[in-house]
C-alpha cells in the first residue's frame, strides 16, 4: 500500500513525488502519456521556480532572458534590458521529463501511460483503478491539470474563472532567431483581457496569445494578425497551432477533500494577470509535502491544513494578479503611455517576477504611478 497516490506527472505531481520520495514515504505516480510528451506552454520560468527547485536546470534552459520590449496594439514599443536574467526558457516535454526523472530517482514508482479509470476516496484509504489494476493508498493527489479527473471524480471542479491559450512553435532561420535571442516581446491591447507573446527557444520561436475575456472566438484571428505584424505568417503557416485553458481560482475554493488534495492547475492556481502556472503549481507542491511528511504516522491525515498553506501563502499573490487583470485590461493604452514616461515599473514587474517584490507591493507602486500620471 502506497503513502501517497498521484494522479498526473506535470510539475506539481512530479516534484511532490520527488520530495516525499526524498522523504523516505512510498509513492506511486499514474501518468496517462509517455516521457518526454509534448505540453504546448509558453516554456517561461522565473528565477522563483529555479531558486524553488534547487537543482541544476542548465541542460533544459533553452535561453535566458535580460530583455522584455513592450508594445501596445503592435505600436510604440518600449524596451526594457536587466542586468541579470528574469526569464528562463525551456520547452515542456523536456522540462517536465527532467523533474519526473528526478522523482524516480528519488525512489518514486512512476508508471507511464497509466490513465485513471477511477477514483475512490474511504474514510480509510484512498483507491485508483487503471488499465485494469488496482492500486490502494492512504492519500489521493490530484495533479492533472485544468481538466482534472481527480477534481470531477470528487465534486471538487467547482466554478473557475477560465482563460485560454493559443501558441505556434515556429521554426526560423538562425539568423531571424539571433535577432529574437535573449529577449521576449509582449503585446497588450491586441488581446482583450491578454497579451500576445514571442519567446525564443533553442530552435524556434514559440508565439502565442491568451486571454481571461469571456470573448475568446476571435483568438486565432488574433494571433494570425500579430504573427503578420512580425513577419511570422508564411513560417506559422507550415505549423500547427495547439490551445489550451488555464483555470484560474483566485477564491482558492475546493482545495481538499477527505483524503484527497489538488495542486497546480487541478486547483486553478495560475496566476491571472501572467497565466503562469509552474511556479504555483510546484509551491503548491512543496506546501502539500511540508502537511503530508508532517502526518507520515497518522492514519487520518488532516489535510485541512495544506489549504488553510494554500491560502497563506499564495493567496494575496494570485488575489492581487486577479485585480492587476482586472485593472489593467480596460486601460492598456493609458498604461503603456505610463510605461514610456516610467520605467522604474518595468522594473518593479521583472522584480514580482523573479521574486523579488510581492503583488501586494507592485500593486501599491502601480497605484501611485496611476495617480502620478493623472495628475500630469
Amino acid at each position: 500500500m502506497y503513502r501517497v497516490i498521484i494522479i498526473g506527472a506535470g510539475p506539481a505531481g512530479a516534484y511532490l513525488a520527488y520530495l516525499l520520495s526524498r522523504a523516505g514515504l512510498r509513492v506511486l505516480v499514474l501518468e496517462k502519456e509517455r516521457f518526454p510528451r509534448y505540453k504546448p506552454c509558453g516554456g517561461g520560468i522565473t528565477p522563483k521556480v529555479v531558486n524553488l527547485l534547487g537543482f541544476d536546470l542548465g541542460h533544459v534552459i533553452e535561453d535566458r532572458i535580460n530583455t522584455i520590449v513592450f508594445s501596445h496594439r503592435l505600436t510604440r514599443p518600449v524596451s526594457f534590458t536587466s542586468e541579470k536574467p528574469f526569464t528562463y526558457m525551456v520547452s515542456r516535454d523536456r522540462f517536465d521529463a527532467l523533474l519526473a526523472d528526478m522523482a524516480k530517482k528519488a525512489g518514486a514508482d512512476i508508471l507511464e501511460g497509466y490513465r485513471a479509470d477511477s477514483v475512490e476516496v474511504t474514510g480509510k484509504q484512498v483507491a485508483v483503478h487503471s488499465n485494469g489494476t488496482v492500486w490502494q493508498g492512504n492519500i489521493l493527489v490530484g495533479a492533472d491539470g485544468a481538466h482534472s479527473f481527480v477534481a470531477r471524480s470528487l465534486g471538487l471542479a467547482g466554478e473557475k474563472k477560465t482563460a485560454a491559450a493559443l501558441e505556434a512553435e515556429i521554426p526560423v532561420p538562425a539568423g531571424r532567431l539571433r535577432y529574437y535571442r535573449s529577449m521576449i516581446k509582449i503585446d497588450y491591447g491586441i488581446v482583450p483581457a491578454g497579451y500576445a507573446w514571442i519567446f525564443p527557444k533553442s530552435d524556434h520561436l514559440s508565439v502565442g496569445i491568451w486571454s481571461t475575456s469571456p470573448r475568446q472566438k476571435r483568438l486565432k484571428r488574433l494571433l494570425e494578425i500579430f504573427l503578420h505584424s512580425e513577419g511570422l505568417s508564411e513560417p506559422a503557416s507550415r505549423v500547427k497551432t495547439q490551445g489550451w485553458i488555464i483555470p484560474v481560482n483566485h477564491k482558492l475554493k475546493n482545495l481538499h477533500k477527505g483524503r484527497a488534495m489538488l495542486l497546480g492547475d487541478a486547483a486553478g492556481l495560475a496566476d491571472a494577470f501572467t497565466g503562469e502556472g509552474i511556479f504555483p503549481a510546484l509551491y503548491s507542491a512543496r506546501l502539500a509535502a511540508e502537511v503530508i511528511a508532517a502526518q507520515d504516522v497518522s492514519p487520518l491525515p488532516d489535510l485541512g491544513q495544506y489549504a488553510e498553506l494554500v491560502r497563506e501563502k499564495l493567496g494575496p499573490e494570485l488575489a492581487g494578479a486577479f485585480r492587476l487583470n482586472r485593472w489593467v485590461s480596460p486601460i492598456t493604452g493609458f498604461i503603456h503611455g505610463v510605461l514610456h514616461r516610467h520605467q522604474d515599473l518595468v522594473r518593479n514587474f521583472i522584480e514580482v517576477a523573479s521574486g523579488d517584490l510581492s503583488y501586494t507591493r507592485f500593486v501599491q507602486y502601480f497605484s501611485q504611478h496611476m495617480k502620478t500620471a493623472l495628475r500630469i
